[in-house]
């Protein structure tokens, strides 16, 4: 990767609270073209608030963000929305639209009176690359999770943005589709004809190393760590953080690591 390259993303001093409770405390980081960062932490740790405020559902209340050279506080929704795609941790199931239409949504930030010719191969090119043919005219309710899911980030996809964030994209989905899911979230992320990255708010530290180029470590309302999956998934981190002893080993990929757990040390309650 080049170092040199612009930032997609530039947080510096983002700081959140609600009810006087503070949830996010001076977070600064970056996120490079055609990286995979995921945000982990406790439950509870902010990391779903961070995703929320980066696409301005939630007004932070100090710091600044920038996407891809953009100030966050000077870009309007629409303008926002063709630079940044979110997929939020569920989706409606009371969704009564067809497939085809829900993911034809992901093109109003480009669609003027009417839907063009562009549009529509755009959105067929992404029905295919991601298998979705023999659902687009099924009802968007009555598919499975995971199907719900690629759906979702079909219509992301389609915004074409610069920047996704994901929360909790696989929660609540079988092992197989969490698989399903992060592959395609890493695809994305890796191809080369684009410099799209992805900020992945997860729960699973052993699908966050699998999949992630950078791994962000939430604690304590700020960022206890932001490196590669080796340097910061240590035993000292994991047990600081969560409270657990573990083993690291590295069965498959001596830059992969696998956490497994051995015992449960957390003497505090959060």
């Amino acid at each position: 990767m080049d170092e040199t390259a612009e930032n997609i993303l530039e947080v510096k001093d983002l700081s959140f609270a609600y009810k006087n409770k503070k949830i996010l405390e001076n977070l600064t980081f970056s996120v490079q073209p055609n990286q995979f960062v995921a945000v982990l932490g406790i439950n509870g740790a902010g990391k779903s608030t961070l995703i929320k405020c980066l696409n301005k559902i939630i007004n932070f209340d100090s710091g600044s963000v920038k996407v891809c050279n953009n100030p966050l506080s000077d870009t309007s929704i629409m303008d926002l929305s063709k630079l940044v795609a979110y997929v939020p941790q569920s989706v409606s199931t009371g969704f009564s639209m067809d497939v085809y239409d829900v993911i034809l949504l992901g093109r109003r930030p480009y669609i003027g009176w009417r839907i063009g010719k562009q549009d529509r191969e755009i959105v067929q090119s992404v029905i295919m690359r991601l298998g979705l043919s023999e659902f687009i005219f099924r009802k968007f309710h009555t598919l499975s999770g995971g199907e719900q899911q690629r759906v979702i980030i079909a219509k992301a996809i389609v915004q074409n943005p610069t920047l996704y964030l994901f929360d909790e994209p696989t929660s609540n989905l079988d092992l197989s589709s969490q698989f399903e899911i992060l592959q395609e979230i890493k695809n994305l992320v890796d191809d080369k004809t684009g410099t799209c990255s992805a900020l992945v708010a997860m729960h699973d530290i052993n699908l966050a190393a699998k999949f992630a180029d950078k791994i962000m470590i939430i604690d304590d309302n700020s960022i206890y760590c932001y490196d590669t999956p080796y340097t910061a998934l240590s035993r000292e981190t994991i047990s600081k953080v969560y409270g657990v002893a573990v083993d690291v080993l590295y069965p498959n990929d001596p830059h992969i690591p696998q956490i497994n757990v051995i015992k449960t040390n957390r003497t505090d309650k959060r």
